[in-house]
């Protein structure tokens, strides 16, 4: 990606992971996007409707994972990636879903990188 939109700590509570009581109580997840962008033809025309807008992107990821229970975080960022995709103009984003998951380590993180 030589330009990129980045939007770093994305914050959203859902129901995340494989046990009874991860599904029953909602946790706090982060979510790292990068979007390629051609921000030269953006900030020639200087014209917002030109541009990823980001606020609608944090809205939608958001009601995306607040509104769905998963078991993994492979498929949540798959959703991720696939919507972003569909609804916003990026040739490839990549997606990164951060949990706390285990004592003893500070959090567990999935990565994925996906094309138009």
């Amino acid at each position: 990606m030589a330009d990129t939109l980045t939007i770093h700590g994305l914050t959203a509570r859902c129901r995340l992971g494989v046990t009874d009581e991860e599904q029953a109580n909602p946790q706090e997840i982060r979510i790292d996007l990068e979007l390629a962008i051609d921000a030269a033809k953006t900030a020639q025309r200087d014209d917002v409707n030109e541009a990823v807008d980001y606020a609608r992107l944090v809205t939608v990821v958001k009601e995306l994972v607040e509104g769905h229970a998963y078991r993994l975080m492979e498929t949540m960022a798959e959703d991720i990636a696939a919507l972003i995709i569909q609804e916003f103009p990026t040739p490839e984003v990549e997606v990164k879903v951060t949990k706390r998951a285990l004592p003893g380590i500070e959090s567990a993180m999935v990565e994925i990188t996906r094309n138009r």
